[in-house]
């Protein structure tokens, strides 16, 4: 049974009646869900001395569950968070919060991404709290907003928390697409010490969301990571390698999946990771594979480039490799694909019909700034992921970049643009639940709306990439080529 907020002020969570809705919410601290745990202003400063300062908030993260969120991973940002409190007929108001997650955001009508809080969460997380004396146990709390109060609240006659939550701008997709808020509605609830420190290390949808994650990979002290797409999936990058004809169109002479995290020290980037896998090659031409990061002139740093054996965690032959450079990230992580990855006696691999998957190569980096960057200084995902096509000579970049290696055909022809003359492209980024044409099917013919797409120069049919033709393309699979 629930014990009475007055008895155990500094150890029991309390719910509160009000909500944010439709994005935004005014929070009567003094008002609980159930009328009988309303807290008192005594209460209220018992939770703030208990947290050293602050009150903490537990907030019910209450999504729709469509396009990139989903049932066990969905988030909001907040635009803004103050508290103002009334003690003797004079208001003070608190302003500054943090929560666990952080992630670079465009606001609704802006292209420009800025650091925004975030509130990740999912659906039915249970038993948030070990303790039965809690208001908390059993629900389905996920995110935690910690705002430091420094002023004594047992005098308070009023203490009301306005938040508003960030309309990002959908259009640009991830990371705004995951972090729109819908017309659901968020609980929230202030909470002890004990259940604040049990959510979190819980981290409820945390780890599938785009978002900002502890970890430490790299040589240099890092307090957290921004990951993209996220800290589980993976951008896919498919070519059409005979450039600049149009050949069979079937975008899978190449195909990568890959991520990128950012180490953040400081609220500076100090250290770059990449992750990534071959996934099929369907080409008689061969290929390098290279990711291209836009940064300030000035950026410098080292790392290391991995490069595993399929299915192993044994390196190939002359890896890891070191490297340095100086300005923008440019790096060739893939060597010669045809020999990486090959099935013995047959041209192709993971792109007909009646063969069998073989996994390909993992690949991994990473690199150390010598000087913490901006983050408004790094180029935005999916970044420059392009093919230099070893038989003919030629660049492969997506349409909106330029050429860059200086020994290739473009730089030497001055030869530009990467789409032909109807508007079809040569490099397409995908999410990763896609899958490829089988051999000489036309990517229009294996997703039909694929050319209401490019005629509209990629104003509608926007997913186009989830609606395939099953029997014309390669059933491979996330579940298969991200072999771990």
């Amino acid at each position: 049974m629930l014990a009475m907020p007055q008895a155990q002020a500094a150890t029991v969570s309390v719910q509160l009646k009000d909500t944010i809705k439709q994005g935004s919410g005014s929070i009567d601290l003094f008002r609980a869900k159930q009328q009988k745990n309303n807290l008192s202003a005594a209460d209220l400063e018992a939770m703030r001395t208990e947290h050293g300062g602050s009150l903490i908030f537990a907030v019910d993260v209450n999504e729709a569950a469509n396009g990139s969120e989903k049932a066990s991973s969905q988030g909001v940002a907040i635009e803004s968070a103050v508290l103002t409190v009334v003690v003797g007929g004079n208001s003070s108001s608190f302003s500054s919060f943090s929560t666990p997650t952080e992630s670079m955001l465009a606001k609704v009508g802006s292209s420009e991404r800025k650091l925004y809080y975030t509130l990740i969460g999912q659906t039915g997380s249970s038993l948030i709290t070990p303790s039965s004396n809690s208001e908390l146990n059993g629900s389905s709390y996920d995110a935690l907003i910690t705002m430091p109060v420094n002023m004594a609240l047992d005098s308070a006659t009023s203490a009301t928390l306005d938040i508003t939550l960030l309309e990002t701008n959908t259009s640009l997709g991830d990371p705004e697409a995951f972090y729109d808020y819908t017309a659901g509605f968020e609980d929230l609830a202030l909470v002890s010490v004990e259940d604040s420190t049990f959510l979190a290390g819980l981290a409820p949808g945390q780890s599938e969301a785009p978002l900002v994650i502890t970890q430490g990979q790299v040589l240099n002290p890092i307090d957290s990571w921004v990951y993209y797409p996220s800290a589980v999936e993976y951008y896919i990058a498919a070519y059409e390698d005979n450039y600049p004809a149009k050949s069979d169109y079937d975008f899978n002479d190449l195909v990568v999946g890959y991520r990128v995290g950012l180490g953040m020290a400081d609220d500076k980037v100090s250290s770059l990771i990449v992750y990534g896998y071959i996934i099929a090659r369907g080409s008689g031409f061969t290929h390098d594979w290279y990711l291209h990061i836009g940064l300030p002139d000035e950026a410098s740093g080292s790392g290391t480039v991995n490069l595993f054996k399929a299915g192993s965690s044994e390196q190939e032959s002359g890896y890891p490799k070191s490297i340095s450079q100086s300005g923008s990230f440019d790096q060739r992580l893939l060597q010669g694909t045809k020999s990486l990855m090959q099935i013995p006696g047959l041209e192709f691999a993971n792109t007909e019909a009646q063969i069998s998957l073989i996994q390909g190569q993992k690949f991994s980096v990473s690199f150390d700034f010598d000087t913490p960057l901006n983050l408004e200084d790094v180029a935005l995902p999916p970044y420059d992921p392009y093919l230099y096509v070893t038989n003919t000579g030629y660049e492969i970049h997506l349409p909106q970049f330029a050429s860059r290696l200086g020994n290739s055909v473009n730089s030497a022809e001055g030869v530009g643009g990467f789409k032909n003359e109807q508007g079809y492209p040569f490099a397409v980024i995908i999410p990763e639940d896609w899958e490829p044409p089988l051999e000489h099917v036309d990517l229009g013919e294996a997703y039909s709306s694929f050319l209401g797409y490019v005629s509209s120069s990629g104003t509608q049919n926007t997913s186009w990439y989830t609606l395939p033709s099953e029997s014309k393309i390669k059933g491979i699979g996330k579940g298969f080529w991200k072999w771990d």
